[in-house]
């Protein structure tokens, strides 16, 4: 019996470790996906949550978000747009995480968000060229 267990508590491990390593390359690989679904999913769930939406219709929105971004991020302008924008967000969240990392250091806190902009840009730019053919 232990033996069943140990299986499959390994077999969960690995769907696990397969599913965070599965996001984790989409985020540095293909950056520009991995936006639309995590807006999307945002989206769904805030029109459910907060606008008390029915859940099928918060499906629909959430699907709605996710092909139009995705759309508009393939586009020259909206590329920079909403590139540029979620570059800046990203950067954002990562000198937010450095303000309380380093104690409310403001210099680290500057550094990263600058930091963090240029490799999210780069991220950006990087799953651009692999999407143009």
């Amino acid at each position: 019996m232990e033996i069943l267990f140990a299986g499959g508590l390994l077999f969960a491990i690995s769907i696990l470790a397969g599913l965070v390593f599965t996001v984790i390359g989409t985020f540095f690989g293909h950056i520009i996906l991995f936006d639309s679904i995590f807006l999307a999913v945002i989206s769904g769930l805030v029109a459910n949550k907060v606008l008390h939406i029915h859940p099928a219709f918060s499906l629909l929105i959430g699907i709605a978000v996710l092909l139009f971004l995705f759309w508009v991020q393939n586009t020259r302008y909206g590329f920079w747009i909403v590139g540029g924008l979620l570059s800046f967000l990203w950067a954002l969240f990562f000198s937010v995480i450095a303000y309380s990392a380093t104690h409310k250091d403001m210099i680290w806190t500057y550094v990263v968000l600058g930091l963090g902009f240029v490799v999210m840009m780069l991220l950006h730019l990087k799953a651009k060229d692999s999407t143009d053919l």
